[in-house]
């Protein structure tokens, strides 16, 4: 719990003491934290879906819904980042010259993941207040000014923890996250389109 905290304000110190870890232990924790994610995901999802869910199913159905939610969420979260993400970085990485193996690559992706979970928390209590204050310009720029910095936060720790656990330098470590921008261009151009 100690490392998880401390890579919010210390994650070049962090990443080098899991830069001594054993590949297995950081398999398993890089698991663990991407179930974690994802049940936080499907957590939120439910909680923001709430009335849609309640048209679908009640009482010990609405339950079952939202914890299949929850668990197909998860899985989901771990798919894509312990696995197609970080086989996509690999490879990048490895192009690059790249020293670190797989698990190295899985976990400075899932690291980067945390402050993502403080973003989940701000989305709660954005849920929780009036309809009335939430439609305002100034609760949508402050929104999205928030997720703007937690994602600055989560793509510098990821750009950290690809330079120490692979071995190359800052530049390097930034190509080799282009992806995530590229794609999310491309999530945003659909969204709009």
């Amino acid at each position: 719990m100690n490392i998880i905290l401390k890579i919010l304000h210390k994650p070049t110190l962090v990443f080098k003491q899991l830069d001594d870890f054993y590949e297995e232990d950081l398999d398993t924790n890089s698991n663990l934290i991407a179930l974690i994610v994802g049940c936080l995901v499907g957590l939120h999802s439910c909680y923001a879906e709430f009335d849609n869910l309640k048209e679908l199913a009640s009482g010990f159905g609405l339950i079952l819904v939202c914890i299949l939610s929850v668990l197909l969420s998860a899985g989901v979260i771990v798919l894509i980042y312990n696995y197609i993400l970080t086989y996509i970085f690999y490879l990048i990485g490895k192009a690059l010259g790249s020293k670190g193996v797989v698990a190295d690559t899985r976990t400075a992706i899932v690291y980067s993941l945390i402050p993502m979970t403080l973003s989940l928390v701000f989305l709660f209590i954005q849920g929780s207040l009036p309809e009335s204050l939430t439609a305002s310009k100034a609760i949508f720029w402050l929104t999205n000014g928030i997720s703007l910095v937690i994602w600055l936060w989560s793509m510098t720790i990821l750009v950290i923890g690809l330079k120490i656990l692979n071995k190359y330098g800052v530049i390097k470590a930034i190509i080799n996250i282009l992806p995530l921008p590229i794609i999310g261009l491309i999530i945003i151009l659909i969204r709009y389109m």
